[in-house]
């Protein structure tokens, strides 16, 4: 088979897709890049994220695929299993513990009244390059207490790490050491002036009596640089295109924030899957369904089709607001569990308030389609042109 979630037609319909493959198909093998297994079904998407003995996610590089550029270096504490998994995100869990986060949330709030208050002035715009890129890259930018100037730097290293690889390895690999150059840079400044900050937490920690190296904290800044900017970003602009395509659904929640918001952004979160796909590697030999993953090969999680299974979610291809319980997998499963979940749901929750108030009716300009970025494991527009009013 040659399931390809690059495909732009993936990328803009993934369950269009995914619904047949779930359904016939649970476990498919693609010939393309290198080759690798997909695992479709809920059951079995959260089986394989707990079991790490079966299905290991240390193998440096093969969490998104294709591999651009082979590391040997794993990002700490993504390609970690148990136990060092646990002890290396155990130093940074307390960053990311809802008391902290929600203690964020005025300087969040300011941040996205600064942003949409032109953007309602001037009846729309562009709402990633004016709302959901400035707001993932500054909330980032706060939590890790770096300096907001260089924003506009980071969104280029990720662009082309994460948009451009695909179609240019080298330039992948260029954005990929100025990112780290301009972390280990931040790690002098914090040696020479000492933060109670993120990096500043790091350099001062230590696992098994040592310090970690300056290339561990570089991994570490790696991660929060690559996956907590795109997959936030990536949900504000789908959240806010299916509430521009069902006009009834904004009213609904627009019209209750306060009782509909959380539930509201669990929802989103399982019905646009930022993350469609994430990549483990087999261990050993794995049968499932009739045939036999070999040692070594790649399987992917997907989650964006696990998030719309018939078996564990009733009505599952309908955005219902209201959801409860809702288990969905859109920040992984298990240890692995996204260590941004917190931050992603306060910057949603906060971009619910400020449009319910700020730009409550809205619809697509008709003159610009929205624009999708061409990876499709980690999913999410490029462009979305929204203007105040209903639609023409």
């Amino acid at each position: 088979m040659s399931f390809d979630h690059h495909d732009p037609r993936f990328v803009r319909d993934p369950e269009r897709v995914f619904g047949p493959m779930r359904e016939d198909h649970p476990l498919v093998h693609s010939d393309l890049y290198g080759g690798f297994w997909v695992l479709t079904r809920y059951d079995d998407v959260t089986a394989a994220a707990l079991d790490c003995e079966a299905f290991t996610s240390a193998v440096p590089g093969t969490t998104l695929i294709p591999s651009i550029q082979p590391r040997v270096d794993p990002l700490l504490p993504l390609e970690l299993d148990p136990p060092g998994h646990s002890v290396y995100r155990a130093l940074v869990n307390p960053l990311f513990a809802k008391p902290r986060i929600d203690a964020m949330r005025p300087e969040l709030e300011a941040l996205a009244t600064r942003l949409l208050e032109p953007f309602a002035r001037n009846g729309g715009g562009d709402v990633m390059a004016e709302f959901a890129h400035p707001m993932s890259l500054g909330s980032l930018a706060r939590l890790m207490n770096l300096p907001e100037e260089d924003e506009d730097r980071w969104f280029d290293w990720v662009e082309r790490m994460y948009s451009n690889a695909i179609l240019d390895s080298a330039d992948h690999a260029a954005a990929a050491h100025e990112a780290e150059a301009y972390i280990d840079e931040l790690i002098e400044a914090r040696k020479r002036t000492p933060r109670d900050d993120f990096l500043g937490t790091l350099i001062r920690a230590e696992v098994d009596g040592h310090c970690l190296s300056d290339a561990e904290v570089r991994q570490f800044g790696m991660v929060m640089l690559l996956a907590g900017y795109e997959t936030t970003s990536g949900a504000m602009g789908m959240s806010l295109l299916h509430l521009a395509q069902h006009p009834e659904l904004r009213t609904q929640l627009f019209g209750d924030v306060d009782g509909l918001k959380h539930t509201a952004v669990n929802e989103f979160l399982r019905f646009v899957s930022p993350v469609q796909v994430f990549g483990r590697n087999a261990t050993h030999d794995v049968s499932l369904h009739g045939q036999t993953i070999p040692a070594g090969d790649v399987v992917l999680l997907a989650y964006g089709s696990a998030n719309r299974d018939p078996s564990a979610f009733e009505d599952p291809g309908r955005c219902v607001l209201d959801r409860h319980p809702n288990r969905h997998v859109a920040f992984g499963h298990g240890r692995h569990l996204c260590l941004g979940a917190n931050l992603a749901r306060l910057e949603l929750t906060i971009m619910i308030e400020q449009f319910a108030v700020r730009f409550p009716d809205f619809h697509v300009d008709p003159a610009h389609e929205p624009a999708w970025k061409p990876r499709g494991d980690v999913r999410a527009l490029s462009s979305l042109t929204l203007l105040a009013g209903g639609a023409a």
